[in-house]
């Protein structure tokens, strides 16, 4: 039985895309378990009782990704660049010894990474496992001409990055914040999104369940109005503390015929949202990939996963890209013409009125989502199981450089 050890940053917007590859890879027969360095036990649970060999620890981290103090930190460019220099660099050394710790206990055949988990590399490369860098962002295909804060970050870090490498006698790639493996490097999307990928690059399409993902969670569906055009906006599950943009939009889709489902985490518990209507549905936590199958137009932030579910279900998308390679998402639905960008600081409502308006009738950017959309109906997570499992049987070459 071949075993698959994934390692994985603790967000929901990473672990999601793992599970269904995961799902696959178990019902080819594999063995298949998780490490996150924080513990994410209880959505493996729910998405089919995966095991989970990570510390069972969750520290405290509200101050540093999520919230308030995040939203306001993220405003500061400086803050932002040192927090990503934490996160990639800072944070790695201290983590290498406890995962190498865990494949010499767990015997992997094959190591998938989340590429932004530097250690988890480090520690797949001197143990000598082959592993897969497995990416739920755009990252491995960004095009060499394109500028954003990240990648200016990215050249900052560069000399720091290959020093922490060099510690460890390696020699890496890169591709954003992204580390390229030489035996495997998948990306969930398509040509169609993305246009032909760099070298040694898998396009695969988009990674869906094909069950639970263990982060289901109840929803009003009744009060829902079929008689209406759906809009769904979610700032994703770090961002929502923003009750300036949520209220926008509100006030924006007021002035059309749509009924608006709001994501919006803790804010739901406080009174910094405007009043609500039968038209307006403010819950914490929405099950986003069954709202989407019904959503006629999604506001984002603009997060991967959550484009990649959205452009799976042929939504056009209204982007407001805060921070990082959201910026990145919003450049390739942007160019495809699925979608619209607008600065969710500087936007007003009648600006946003516009685009959902855009969105919301027929024309290209309904027409554009849906021409991705034929292109993401192959099961992304099914072929990246079926490449891992190739390398994990050594019937697979090293990827090309």
């Amino acid at each position: 039985m071949k075993r698959i050890l994934f390692c994985v940053v603790p967000e929901k917007g990473h672990v999601n895309p793992c599970i269904g590859p995961a799902q696959h890879l178990r019902a080819a027969g594999c063995d298949v378990a998780f490490y996150a360095p924080a513990d994410i036990s209880a959505q493996l649970d729910g998405a089919g009782d995966f095991a989970f060999v990570g510390p069972r620890e969750t520290p405290e981290r509200h101050d540093l990704s999520r919230g308030a103090s995040f939203a306001a930190n993220i405003r500061d460019a400086d803050w932002l660049r040192h927090w990503i220099r934490t996160l990639l660099i800072d944070l790695a050394p201290a983590q290498v010894d406890g995962i190498r710790a865990v494949l010499r206990e767990w015997q992997p055949d094959v190591v998938v990474i989340d590429p932004l988990l530097y250690a988890a590399a480090i520690a797949a490369e001197l143990e000598g496992l082959p592993w897969v860098s497995m990416s739920n962002s755009l990252n491995p295909v960004l095009p060499d001409d394109l500028d954003s804060e990240l990648l200016r970050t990215v050249r900052w870090l560069a000399p720091e990055r290959t020093r922490l490498f060099a510690r460890y006698g390696l020699d890496a790639r890169f591709r954003g914040c992204d580390i390229l493996s030489p035996h495997l490097t998948l990306a969930f999307t398509t040509d169609a999104l993305v246009g032909a990928p760099p070298p040694g690059v898998e396009l695969v399409g988009p990674a869906l369940p094909s069950g639970p993902r263990g982060d289901e969670t109840p929803f009003p569906w009744e009060r829902l109005d079929a008689d209406r055009p759906l809009v769904y906006m979610s700032l994703g599950s770090q961002l929502y503390y923003h009750p300036d943009v949520f209220a926008k939009v509100i006030e924006a889709t007021r002035a059309t015929s749509a009924q608006l489902v709001l994501s919006v985490g803790e804010l739901v518990d406080s009174d910094l949202l405007p009043a609500g209507d039968e038209r307006v549905v403010a819950v914490r936590y929405v099950p986003q990939l069954a709202l989407l199958r019904r959503t006629h137009a999604f506001v984002s932030h603009g997060g991967a996963n959550s484009v990649m579910e959205s452009l799976a279900c042929g939504v056009p998308m209204l982007l407001s890209p805060f921070c990082n390679d959201q910026f990145h998402s919003a450049h390739f639905v942007e160019r495809a013409g699925a979608g619209c960008v607008l600065d969710p600081q500087q936007a007003g409502v009648a600006d946003i009125t516009d685009a959902l308006e855009r969105l919301l009738r027929p024309g290209s950017l309904r027409e554009h989502a849906a021409r991705i959309r034929a292109s993401y109906a192959r099961d992304g997570s099914a072929q990246a199981a079926r490449l891992i499992s190739e390398l994990a049987s050594g019937s697979r070459l090293a990827t090309a450089s």
